[in-house]
């Protein structure tokens, strides 16, 4: 019988996402199944525009078996309940996109339709006063997500803010562990089949080739493999996210962490704002259409919340996505596959998804199209997802006046997000189906947090008093209340249970 398996893979960079990649696959493929080289290079920096996560990432540490507090120690990692999204929809108005729901289903009905017809009256509290998650988040304070019989829906999810540089030497020392092989250099050049293009090997600048059957791209904007080598093409999506640039700024900690990564909302674009235990990372996403890089540095540094610990560093870039994310056999991870800003904190959970559906559409030797195409077709359905869900924060805002959100509220977007749109104005309800990684209440968090409202909530709801359902909803909010006001703040929480030594 003819030996297909793969038996070398080479990872073409290191950063979060290199590293994510061997540790995944060197986790999946022990007992010398296949050898793993990873080559990095020290002249080569990483670029660090976001530290914030989404709860996937848990999944990730719990494969490897990654004790928590042993991470967040080795991160300077806080947890992160949510986004406070500051001035989006107007100046001086805040909402939360929580990882959690809302309420409690009553009557089996869920319960956002019980808070769409009070708030159409006007008597209901904003969402978030519904959502514990958000009021944690609201309050500074933290705590691990447990039953509570007092409020019916209770549980939440988190996810981390952490040093993305410490994280990655942290992954190295668990990819050596599992038998990463990693290479010190700089690729010179890349030697490809002469009938099939396929990459065969990598040539470093001291002359050594280092030769693969499966090769992983991380090499970062320039896509060494993926671009410069295989010349993919790239989806243009900048008609829709103008915004081009980004300016990073880490800063002294002068105030108590907050659960929460801060979004807030500028003149051309947004800041960011995340709290590590031993910093706080800043930046700012803008359009060089509407804005100056020196105008950018000024509003960022006027914005930090203690003194800088680092000069600015303008990063610039084309919001959109590779043509094919595999292409021959070549993979491509991170910001070498593409590139959505760091809103809503998808960027390492994008390279999560595309290992593990690159373990689940595994190659051999033959590298069947048919595994390759189904593979690009979830990674480009995933990520266009992911585009219309940002698009639409940009597109839902109400700052009248201002020309870059004039020019965003007023441009024309994809046809997915206005029947998206559309069906939650006529049905109250959200399509999605299982590539959909923002759910039904991220999207309400986003429509309530608008001001976009639905015309029609479930019809069962009208068989109930509205003084009985108002009563329920006050008591849902009550009890959030009581809850939240006996967990410790964010800060002692972590002072108590996983501080940096």
């Amino acid at each position: 019988m003819v030996e297909n398996r793969i038996k070398k893979i080479v990872v073409v960079g290191g950063g979060t996402s290199g590293w994510m990649a061997a540790c995944a696959l060197a986790n999946r493929f022990q007992n010398n199944y296949t050898e793993i080289t990873l080559i990095e290079s020290a002249d080569i920096g990483t670029i660090g525009v976001g530290e914030a996560t989404v709860p996937y990432i848990k999944e990730f540490l719990q494969d490897l078996k990654i004790d928590e507090v042993d991470f967040i120690k080795n991160t300077n990692a806080t947890y992160k309940l949510a986004i406070e999204f500051d001035g989006w929809q107007k100046q001086g108005v805040s909402f939360y996109h929580p990882f959690a729901g809302y309420g409690a289903r009553i009557a089996r009905i869920p319960f956002h339709h019980y808070w769409m017809k009070l708030n159409q009256k006007g008597t209901a509290k904003p969402l978030d006063a519904y959502c514990l998650s958000s009021q944690i988040a609201h309050h500074k304070k933290f705590a691990l997500p447990k039953p509570n019989n007092e409020v019916e829906l209770s549980t939440f999810n988190y996810a981390f803010h952490f040093d993305a540089a410490l994280f990655a030497k942290y992954l190295k020392t668990i990819g050596e562990k599992l038998g990463v092989k990693r290479i010190e250099g700089t690729i010179t050049h890349v030697k490809q089949h002469a009938d099939s293009g396929f990459v065969e090997a990598v040539e470093l600048d001291e002359g050594t080739e280092i030769a693969g059957e499966l090769f992983i791209d991380c090499s970062g904007f320039k896509g060494l493999l993926i671009e410069e080598t295989l010349q993919t093409g790239y989806e243009d999506w900048s008609h829709w996210l103008p915004c081009d640039r980004a300016v990073a700024m880490p800063c002294a900690s002068t105030q108590s962490p907050a659960s929460s990564t801060r979004s807030l909302a500028v003149e051309a674009g947004w800041q960011w704002r995340i709290p590590l235990q031993h910093r706080v990372g800043n930046g700012y996403v803008y359009s060089s259409q509407f804005s100056s890089d020196e105008r950018a540095i000024e509003l960022l540094t006027a914005n930090l919340e203690g003194d800088s610990l680092a000069e600015p560093k303008v990063i610039k870039f084309v919001t959109g996505m590779r043509k094919k994310t595999w292409n021959k056999n070549v993979v491509a991870l991170g910001l070498s596959s593409g590139f959505l800003e760091p809103l809503e904190s998808t960027s390492i959970y994008m390279v999560q998804s595309a290992i593990d559906a690159l373990i689940n559409h595994f190659p051999n030797r033959n590298f069947d199209s048919y595994l390759t195409d189904k593979f690009n077709d979830v990674m480009k359905t995933r990520q266009q997802r992911l585009r219309d869900f940002i698009i639409f924060h940009y597109y839902a805002n109400k700052r009248h006046g201002e020309p870059f959100w004039d020019a965003v509220r007023t441009m024309s977007i994809p046809d997915s997000l206005q029947e998206k749109i559309e069906s939650f104005r006529h049905t109250g309800q959200v399509l999605q189906d299982d590539l959909d990684f923002f759910r039904t209440n991220s999207w309400l968090a986003m429509f309530a947090g608008f001001g976009i409202q639905s015309e029609r909530y479930h019809p069962a709801v009208d068989n109930f008093a509205e003084a009985n359902v108002q009563q329920e909803l006050d008591t849902i909010a009550n009890s959030i209340q009581r809850a939240v006001q006996g967990l410790p703040s964010h800060a002692d929480f972590i002072r108590n249970n996983c501080a940096v030594d």
